[in-house]
């Protein structure tokens, strides 16, 4: 049936009756709020006329809290999979309360402002949360989610949401945490949110499908405190951002980013993570960094860099747990003062332009796990302080011109998983005390000066199905080895 006012009345037992007053009431409500156009809710394949109908003609409440009621049953109609009125049933993988007449503070995910001392309250109330990470939601992302205006939290990440990102999330001024990452959300990112939600604390809109150029109205989000807008499309500059002083943590990874190295970024003296890898960035690592004395991850891998790590980095940078910087065309030494980096868990620098030879002060970087210097011209040979590190997983340096042999103090490296040390200059025996590291899954030797018979104690380990690749020069008679999965 259809009104006199151009809204359709469904009167089937899934969609159930609505008097056309009731549905022109509502009706009424919801445009003069600026949610919803009347068109929209008058096209009778749209969420919103099916939000519309369900709470004429199902829910009948009248509250004050109606155009909440109605915000998230569009959301619920957008993503859901189902357009039944009467006790539908979605595709989400929770729905508790979900399109009942319980009030909306008992619906899954959503959470109201309620007294801290008091009970739960479960009727209708101002949405504060609304937290539906991974929970089955496919679809456009509704604008008319703006209708919970004490939104203080918004979390819809790891969904299937699509389309662009509403710019009507401007007018949820309360808002403090906006997730939306793991979606498949396309378009740009509004430059009105700059302004808008300068409120916000955290923007989590990685790994979606998001292009064009990073606003630079970014800067008026003064309360930021982490901002990530990793594996996306973004282009173009990173914009001034040294008005952030509040900001931690910074994720731009995996863009289309390029220009230099932005200086701003050396003035986010709060900052606690920085990730810019897999950019286009250019220039040198500035050597402003080392005024960022709160840094804990520093990860510039897969960018364009050149020049040399700065000096004073490590002296004054000394909460370090990830240096990552492989990729590059970084020039000269690894710096001494890397023994200050008694925190750090992952060094990177695989694949740059290093020389000279690995400092003795490694042996002070105790909680190291991860240690890669592979592809450098890093010459010298391997000091027995390795055996110091006693957390070490993954000990990489092929592809450089060390020479020596293997310090029999590997021994002590019980964590070890990957030794990867082919392509270089080394020489003499095998040492049988790798048969110790009962962890070692991969153990590559290749394309070095080694000689002998490949340890029993060594070839024992393949028996423990724990090592599957061991690879030696045996191929060339250089090493004997009659237990090596693949010989050079």
């Amino acid at each position: 049936l259809v009104s006199a006012w151009g809204i359709s009345v469904a009167v089937n037992k899934n969609r159930g009756h609505a008097s056309p007053g009731r549905v022109q009431d509502i009706k009424s409500q919801i445009v003069d709020s600026g949610l919803t156009a009347a068109e929209t809710l008058e096209t009778d394949t749209t969420p919103q006329h099916h939000a519309l109908q369900w709470l004429a003609s199902i829910d009948k409440t009248s509250d004050p809290y109606l155009l909440q009621r109605y915000a998230l049953a569009v959301l619920f109609y957008a993503t859901a999979g189902t357009e039944e009125h009467g006790q539908p049933e979605g595709n989400w993988k929770k729905q508790t309360s979900w399109m009942t007449k319980a009030g909306i503070c008992s619906w899954f995910g959503v959470q109201c402002e309620t007294d801290p001392n008091g009970p739960v309250f479960d009727g209708d109330g101002v949405v504060t949360t609304l937290n539906l990470t991974s929970n089955g939601l496919i679809g456009s992302f509704p604008p008319e989610i703006a209708g919970l205006e004490g939104l203080f939290r918004l979390d819809l990440s790891k969904n299937g949401l699509v389309g662009t990102l509403p710019k009507s999330l401007g007018g949820l001024k309360e808002l403090k945490d906006l997730v939306l990452r793991e979606n498949q959300i396309s378009g740009t990112l509004p430059s009105s949110y700059g302004l808008e939600l300068s409120s916000l604390r955290q923007l989590s809109l990685g790994v979606n499908k998001l292009g064009g150029p990073i606003p630079q109205g970014l800067q008026h989000m003064a309360n930021l405190r982490a901002l990530g807008l990793e594996h996306n499309q973004f282009e173009g500059n990173i914009p001034d951002l040294e008005d952030l002083d509040k900001l931690e943590l910074l994720y731009l990874e995996n863009n289309l980013i390029n220009g230099p190295f932005p200086e701003s970024v050396t003035k986010l003296t709060a900052l606690v993570e920085l990730n810019l890898s897999s950019n286009h960035i250019t220039g040198f690592i500035p050597p402003g960094l080392e005024k960022l004395t709160r840094l804990e991850k520093i990860v510039l891998s897969e960018l364009n860099l050149r020049g040399s790590i700065p000096g004073n980095l490590f002296t004054k940078v000394t909460r370090l747990t990830v240096f990552a910087v492989s990729n590059n065309e970084i020039t000269g030494s690894i710096p001494t003062t890397v023994g200050l980096l008694k925190d750090c868990q992952r060094f990177l620098l695989g694949n740059n332009k290093l020389s000279s030879t690995l400092p003795k002060e490694m042996e002070l970087m105790v909680d190291l796990q991860q240690f890669d210097i592979s592809k450098n011209n890093v010459g010298g040979s391997l000091p027995d302080l390795i055996s110091a590190l006693k957390d070490l997983e993954e000990f990489k340096i092929s592809s450089n011109v060390i020479t020596g042999t293997i310090p029999v103090g590997i021994r002590y490296l019980h964590h070890l998983q990957q030794l990867h040390v082919e392509s270089n200059k080394m020489e003499g025996a095998i040492p049988p005390e790798l048969g110790e590291l009962k962890y070692l899954k991969e153990i590559r030797l290749y394309q070095n000066d080694f000689t002998g018979t490949m340890p029993s104690e060594v070839c024992a380990l393949l028996a423990d199905e724990e090592l599957t690749y061991l690879g030696a020069d045996c191929g060339n008679n250089k090493v004997t080895c009659d237990c090596c999965t693949k010989c050079f």
